[in-house]
C-alpha cells in the first residue's frame, strides 16, 4: 500500500509522469567509489524528472537500490541517485562508527537539536540537486527528495530550505531534526510533502 501510495505521489501530485513510458529495461544502474549509486534512463535525453533517495542509520545506498530500481521500471524517465553517508562516530548507539548523516545524541526532544553533520549533509544534498540541475537543466520543480528514517529527516530539512521549490518530499518513518534551527524559505510552504510512518 505505501509503495503504491507512494507511486501514486510521484504520478499525479508530484507529476513526474507525463512523458510516455519506455520500454521496461530502459534503466542502467552505475556505482561510484564514494558509495552513490545512480539509476538513470539509459536515453539520457528521456530523462525528465530526478529522485534523490537517502538512506536510514546504519545504512548504505545499497539498501534501497532495488527500490530505485523497482520504480525505475515504472518511472523510466526518472533519474535516481541514492548517496551514500560518511562513516562517523554515533553517539546513542555508544560511539560506534556507521553511516550517518549526522550524530544523534538521543531520543528526547533536547537531543534532536544536537545534530552534528546535519549542515554538511544538507550541502550534500543540496549540490546533488545543483550539479543535475547545471549539467541537465532539469527544473528543480521536477526533482524530489525522499528518504528513510534519518534520510528523510536530511530530506525534509534540505528540501524546505533550499532557495528553489522542489516537485516534492518523501518521508519514510522520518522527523524534523534541529527543529530549533529549521526555517522554511519563502516561497516553500506549499511543497507537497507525503510524511508516511508505520
Amino acid at each position: 500500500m505505501l509503495l503504491w501510495n507512494t507511486r501514486r505521489l510521484l504520478r499525479t501530485t508530484v507529476v513526474l509522469s507525463f512523458t510516455p513510458k519506455l520500454s521496461r529495461s530502459m534503466s542502467v544502474t552505475t556505482r561510484d567509489s564514494s558509495g552513490t549509486i545512480i539509476v538513470a534512463p539509459r536515453n539520457e535525453a528521456a530523462q525528465s524528472g530526478l529522485v534523490v533517495i537517502s538512506h536510514g542509520l546504519g545504512d548504505t545506498a545499497e539498501g534501497f537500490v532495488d527500490v530505485a530500481e523497482f520504480l525505475a521500471k515504472e518511472l523510466p524517465h526518472v533519474k535516481f541517485i541514492l548517496p551514500t553517508a560518511p562513516t562517523q562516530p554515533v553517539t546513542m548507539n555508544m560511539g560506534m562508527p556507521m553511516p550517518s548523516w549526522y550524530d544523534i545524541t538521543g531520543l528526547d526532544e533536547r537531543a534532536n537539536e544536537n545534530c552534528k553533520g546535519l549542515d554538511q549533509s544538507k550541502l550534500t544534498i543540496s549540490q546533488i540537486l545543483e550539479n543535475e540541475h547545471a549539467s541537465t537543466q532539469l527544473p528543480y520543480s521536477r526533482m524530489v527528495l525522499a528518504g528513510f528514517s534519518q534520510g528523510g529527516a536530511l530530506s525534509l530539512f534540505t528540501g524546505m530550505q533550499l532557495p528553489q521549490r522542489l516537485a516534492g518530499i518523501i518521508l519514510l518513518s522520518g522527523y524534523l531534526p534541529a527543529a530549533s534551527k529549521f526555517q522554511i524559505s519563502p516561497g516553500l510552504e506549499d511543497t507537497p510533502i507525503l510524511h508516511c510512518h508505520g
